[in-house]
């Protein structure tokens, strides 16, 4: 594979090396080296299957092909990920399109959830709670706002959702992510998380609104006005 693959065709090979059920998957840095890519695409990729209950992780001992997929509603198939590569943006034009756009999604994600959903996302939040690094927390993070798109169960939200990922994957965010994502923006980040699981439990769409624009103007506010 190419330095330029994406993170669907990653999820794709992993797919598709005819390994067994059960079977355990080689670690992230194997991964990244075998594919030729950065270990950030690899987690994407594995966090995409985690969500669709194709692969679980188990800490302390790695990662694993699923024996039986959970079954997936149609639209919770991750599938068609949109390929970003033509798109020539920046870290702050990626923090603004999520700042008007993934509110909206927290709101629809409050009125269209499942308890499918909500067992997911309560997961996402067990692991973002749980995770006691910049990485861990990084892909914690992803995870739960990628759980809140496909919370929507509208596929063009959802299409829209992975674009921006995929734009993400291409930008140049040097140690940006590294200086903003400290310790103690974790534990905040943690509580602006919560808050926004909170109202999509209560199917408080208004409130979930709130509390993700909340969340994404202090992402907005330190990585665009440091």
């Amino acid at each position: 594979m190419k330095n330029d693959v994406t993170v669907e065709s990653v999820r794709s090979h992993l797919l598709g090396t005819g390994a067994t059920a059960g079977a355990k998957l080689p670690t992230e840095r194997a991964l990244a080296e075998q594919l030729g890519v950065s270990r950030n695409v690899i987690r994407r990729a594995l966090s995409i299957m985690e969500i669709e209950g194709r692969v679980v992780r188990k800490v302390g001992s790695g990662t694993y092909l699923v024996k039986h997929a959970v079954a997936m509603p149609a639209d919770y198939e991750v599938s068609a990920l949109v390929h970003a590569d033509a798109l020539d943006v920046n870290p702050r034009q990626i923090v603004e399109a999520r700042l008007a756009f993934e509110p909206n999604l927290a709101g629809l994600a409050a009125m269209n959830c499942t308890t499918l959903d909500l067992d997911r996302l309560s997961e996402c939040a067990r692991r973002y709670h749980s995770a006691d690094n910049f990485e861990a927390y990084e892909v914690a993070d992803a995870g739960f706002h990628r759980a809140i798109a496909m919370a929507t169960h509208n596929p063009l939200l959802i299409s829209a959702y992975e674009t921006f990922m995929a734009a993400d994957e291409q930008a140049e965010w040097g140690g940006i992510r590294q200086r903003f994502l400290t310790a103690e923006r974790r534990v905040a980040s943690r509580e602006e998380h919560d808050r926004i699981l909170n109202a999509i439990r209560n199917r408080d769409s208004a409130a979930a609104f709130d509390a993700a624009r909340e969340h994404l103007q202090q992402i907005a506010s330190a990585l665009l006005h440091p």
